[in-house]
């Protein structure tokens, strides 16, 4: 694993060095570009001052002419009358050139210079996100772009019920390890459940009332919230799992409710139903990042996208989805036909939207296209086996949507093809 992870970080600072070159190749190129277009700029100011200087020489040259001419009439060159008429005709035959050729230099206009850029280069560069694409090779399959709409290709249900689950399983939260292995929180059974990555339950653990999302914040630890408002019991417990065995390391108590859970570079997102709170791992502290009180359920889950910098949250009593800055505040709010009751949000590592839709029995992708509309794809309802559906998971090792379904034994399996 250690040789991997090695390997992996290699490959990532090869990419880091390759994105460099690549811009000091884009640099060298760019410095070619202007050294070319200030060296024609030059050549163009040399033309013209050639030409102002041949003007100025032709009116000097006449200037000098007439005034020659002026200094022989005023100063008695002429010997006689007929010499006279002849210098006079001269000098006025000049002032008549002089005046053609001052009206011929006016009539040129005053010379400038301008620069129009080509905006083909500025329109395609600010065309691209990104030098280049970046690939993920082994583990995970590369994705397509994030306008991409995906289709399912197969699906398959698991059951994730245990002999000794005294209720109907009521799956509430769903992450993945590192590892590989999957973890569920069966809220009415009260238990995390560890399953193998083919789906079979290995172990699990039990948990106070009543569990409700888990995710991942290490290789092998996750965090779980808990929330029982009769006792006034809001809490998130922290788990490692060693040897296919789940061990609570600690817990951390809160003074508010907690249902859904994210974890992002060391942050935690947690909803309440109605509001979202972010806490710093390290330091223990928190804050209030957004809240809606007129509702039961208008901030139910979330989720982060990879870079921070947005977070989605699904509103269940308004169906809508909402789209938050890192600072909170409410970049976009959106709904459609296809989105009643959405339970539960997902996001990929290239920024794909996934939405469970309990009432209308759907699993939905959110599109955010260029220009920052969005629009819906129905990509799984009860002819995939989904009733219901309330958790998402996806799992980009295989590029497929884990689903958990309300008070129900099995989870779905959607295989996604692009």
């Amino acid at each position: 694993m250690n040789d991997n992870k090695k390997a992996f970080e290699k490959s990532g600072n090869d990419c880091l060095r390759q994105i460099q070159a690549l811009r000091q190749q884009f640099n060298a190129i760019f410095d070619q570009l202007e050294r070319r277009t200030i060296s024609e700029l030059e050549k163009g100011k040399s033309f013209v001052d050639v030409k102002i200087q041949a003007d100025v020489y032709r009116i000097d040259e006449a200037t000098e002419r007439i005034q020659k001419l002026s200094d022989n009439l005023n100063g008695g060159g002429a010997t006689n009358e007929a010499t006279s008429y002849i210098a006079f005709t001269k000098c006025d035959d000049m002032i008549w050139k002089a005046k053609v050729l001052l009206q011929d230099i006016n009539n040129k206009g005053n010379y400038k210079m301008s620069f129009k850029p080509h905006k083909a280069i500025t329109k395609y560069l600010s065309s691209l996100e990104m030098l280049g694409d970046v690939l993920f090779e082994g583990g995970e399959k590369p994705l397509p772009a994030p306008t991409h709409v995906f289709e399912v290709e197969k699906h398959v249900l698991h059951n994730v019920k245990m002999a000794a689950d005294k209720r109907i399983c009521n799956i509430s939260g769903i992450c993945k390890l590192a590892t590989g292995e999957f973890l569920l929180v069966d809220n009415y059974n009260l238990k995390i459940k560890l399953l193998e990555n083919n789906y079979e339950v290995i172990s699990t653990c039990n948990v106070a009332e009543h569990p409700q999302d888990v995710c991942l914040i290490g290789e092998r630890e996750v965090a779980v919230t808990v929330n029982k408002n009769s006792e006034d019991r809001h809490e998130i417990h922290f788990y490692h799992v060693r040897s296919g065995t789940l061990l609570k390391s600690r817990s951390i108590k809160l003074q508010h409710e907690c249902v859904g859970l994210a974890h992002n570079s060391g942050t935690l997102y947690i909803t309440t139903d109605t509001s979202l709170h972010v806490y710093n791992i390290s330091r223990g502290q928190g804050r209030l990042l957004y809240s809606d009180q007129i509702g039961e359920y208008t901030v139910h889950r979330c989720a982060v996208s990879p870079d921070g910098s947005r977070i989605f949250i699904t509103d269940c009593t308004n169906h809508q989805l909402i789209t938050l800055n890192k600072d909170g505040t409410k970049l976009s709010t959106f709904t459609h036909p296809e989105m009643l009751y959405p339970r539960c949000v997902s996001v990929t590592l290239l920024g794909h939207v996934f939405v469970s839709c309990q009432e209308s029995n759907t699993v939905i992708q959110v599109v955010v296209m260029n220009d920052g509309t969005q629009t819906v794809t129905p990509l799984a309802g009860k002819e995939k086996g989904i009733t219901e559906p309330t958790v998402l998971y996806f799992n980009g090792s295989t590029n497929t949507l884990v689903v958990s379904m309300f008070e129900n034994d099995n989870i779905v399996e959607l295989r996604l093809k692009h």
